[in-house]
Order: C-alpha cells, then structure tokens, then sequence
C-alpha cells in the first residue's frame, strides 16, 4: 500500500535522524521528493502524530524534540522489553539465529560499526538479530514501537570511537551470552547496554 511506504520511510529518515526536530515537514515538498501524490503523505502525517514523532505548530508539521525525560522514558521501557528479548534469544535461538549472532564478534562487523553511517545500520541489525532470535512476535513488535529516539546520527555524534568500541563489545557479550544459553547472562547485559546509552545520551545531549 502507498500510504504504508510513504509512512515506513518518513519513519525511518526521522528516527534514524535524517530529519532533524524542528524541522518541517511539508506536504508538498514530501510528495514531490517520493514522488507521490498528498493523500498519502497526509496520511501518514496523520500516523507520525500518533506515534509522537511530529507534532502540528502554527498550522504546519514538525519533527517532535523529545525532552530529556521522555528520552528516559523511552529507554527504561526500551531496557525492559530488550533485557526480556535477550532472555528469550538465549533460551529459544535455533540453528539460523545461531548462525547469524555468531558472526556479530567477527572483525569485519565490528569495524563496520566504527565507520561513518553504516554504525547506524550494524546497531540496528544487531537488535534485531536478537528479537529475531527470541521468536516472539508481539514483543518485536512492541520494541519497533520504542524506537522513537534510537541510536541514530545525531547520538551518534554524542560517541567517540571508545565510546562506539565499548557500545559494540556489548554486541559482542550479549550474542555470546544468548549463543550459550545463558538467558539471566544474556537479559543483565542487555539491561546494561540500553541502560549505558540512556546515561550517554543524556550526559551530552
């Protein structure tokens, strides 16, 4: 459906920080960069409200700043629901899973995490790589739901490499801990890590 690819990419450029907050978002502009007509523009506007990512000032949409609390807010529950998932990983992982988390310590993902935008999508792809694993549904899906404010190219900023070589050392500890089966291993290190970027990100935001 047009209106779901519409809404899928304008969700994708603001949470992975393409579109910066404050920035407008305008009708017209957004239809003539994807090539499509308004209606399913507006209907997706209307879809990015409701999930808080824009919001209607002076008449016209927004990228949504969240404050500092919010951005706590949404990594408490993001800790929750991703120290669950890796508990969930360790204990239902199949063979592919398996395959897939163990390539997460090879050398070529790790410097792949360290260089420019493509740190963005190693990040990403990682997290799900364990939601995957976990074979839960629901819970992959209420976690898409958290990433309103994800490690994106303005955090990424906030990273210095040490920053970005620890943050993936915990790639590294967690896909070990779900590849052993250690499900209380695996949800304490999960738990740490969302827990460690809450506090990066709100030290240097």
């Amino acid at each position: 459906m047009l209106s779901e690819r519409v809404y899928q990419t304008l969700r994708s450029e603001i949470v992975h920080g393409d579109l910066w907050p404050n920035q407008p978002m305008v009708e017209a502009e957004i239809a003539e960069r994807l090539q499509v007509s308004r209606t399913p523009v507006r209907e997706s506007m209307q879809r990015l409200a409701s999930d808080g990512l824009i919001v209607s000032r002076r008449r016209r949409w927004v990228v949504y700043e969240h404050t500092q609390d919010e951005i706590r807010d949404i990594y408490e529950v993001r800790a929750a629901l991703e120290s669950h998932t890796a508990r969930l990983a360790a204990q239902r992982a199949d063979e592919a899973d398996r395959d897939a988390l163990s390539t997460v310590s090879g050398e070529s993902s790790h410097l792949r995490f360290l260089g420019g935008r493509a740190r963005i999508d190693a990040n990403e792809a990682f997290h799900d790589l364990v939601v995957r694993a976990a074979h839960n549904k629901r819970l992959g899906e209420e976690i898409v739901r958290t990433r309103l404010y994800s490690f994106n190219t303005r955090i990424v900023a906030a990273y210095d490499r040490d920053l970005l070589a620890r943050s993936w050392g915990d790639h590294e500890q967690i896909a070990a801990a779900v590849l052993e089966g250690d499900a209380d291993r695996a949800a304490e290190l999960a738990r740490a890590h969302v827990e460690d970027a809450m506090a990066i990100i709100l030290d240097r935001s």
